[in-house]
């Protein structure tokens, strides 16, 4: 690269970083306190999260909250990217908010793994690095490995990999998130460990009862077991509907496997690439919850993280 295109790529990175800068914003705490309260009752040592600029309260929490700033993880990405030398693209940042703000992130793009699965497709998966906070108190600073699969896109927080961090919003939860540039370096080889782990599931052929065990610890209900509960239950309208309601989410489950078997084979890979299918394509119905938010702090999340601690224990 010439010393023209360099200058080139860091001018086109700062505006960049300038963009960011402007879509944040600064969290501001105030003390709950009704009005008119009375002397006599204890004020209470809760906190209401706002945004500087107004607009709704982000989240009621503890009066020990101290809210990670947005400018803060911004800062300090960049501050990882120049100093630890991190193979980080800053014109690839981008910032995300959720829940009107209540719950924010910051993601930057890696390289793509692939690898040839179990039918010959040559299975490719972008990473991003992510950096998320809440500010509502359902989730701790965290930096991980946020998956996207291009040939469904099916999205994934990956779990249980090396460098994986998480601080609390306390005064010593933010300090040991301010300080991560060594985990931000094993996370990122945390993306060779996650690729070893896809080939090596894409290697386990998986029989119909494996299947049926793993839909049964996923959901905590199979076909075989809704069967039994249906036979020795009365036919109360509530019981009904919780039944029918479980048979609807277990079909559709069972969809989302049989299309990734066709392009993955029938193995522990497909598997847990099934269970992606139905949380990033099938399992939000909600009006509210956008599939970002669904996959990365949702009911969507814990699917995924539970797909792949059942898929990891078949290693």
């Amino acid at each position: 690269m010439t010393t023209e295109n360099i200058l080139q790529s860091v001018n086109s990175a700062e505006k960049h970083l300038e963009t960011i800068k402007a879509k944040l914003f600064e969290v501001q705490q105030f003390p709950l306190v009704p009005q008119n309260m009375p002397s006599v009752f204890k004020v209470t040592d809760k906190v209401g999260n706002y945004k500087s600029n107004g607009g709704e309260c982000l989240g009621v929490v503890g009066s020990q909250f101290v809210p990670m700033q947005p400018s803060e993880f911004l800062d300090n990405i960049i501050e990882t990217v120049h100093e630890f030398g991190a193979d980080l693209d800053l014109n690839t940042l981008q910032f995300k908010e959720f829940l009107n703000g209540s719950r924010i992130e910051f993601s930057i793009q890696m390289y793509p793994l692939s690898f040839k699965n179990n039918k010959g497709l040559n299975d490719i998966t972008n990473l991003e690095l992510t950096f998320s906070t809440a500010y509502n108190g359902t989730k701790s600073n965290t930096i991980s490995l946020y998956t996207e699969r291009l040939v469904c896109t099916n999205g994934m927080v990956a779990s249980k990999l090396q460098g994986a961090l998480k601080g609390r919003n306390t005064i010593s939860g933010k300090a040991k998130i301010l300080s991560y540039g060594k985990e931000v370096a094993e996370i990122v080889n945390g993306a060779t460990e996650f690729k070893e782990k896809m080939i090596a599931l894409d290697k386990i052929k998986v029989t119909k009862k494996q299947i049926e065990d793993y839909k049964l610890k996923l959901l905590g209900y199979n076909r075989q077991s809704l069967q039994k509960v249906h036979e020795i239950k009365l036919k109360a309208d509530e019981n009904a509907k919780l039944e029918t309601r479980k048979i609807n989410i277990l079909e559709l489950l069972e969809n989302s496997i049989d299309i990734e078997f066709k392009r993955t084979g029938q193995t522990a890979f497909g598997l847990l690439q099934g269970v992606t299918h139905y949380t990033n394509h099938v399992a939000n119905t909600s009006k509210t919850t956008s599939n970002d938010e669904y996959i990365r702090f949702a009911l969507g999340f814990q699917t995924n993280e539970k797909a792949q601690e059942l898929a990891f224990a078949m290693l």
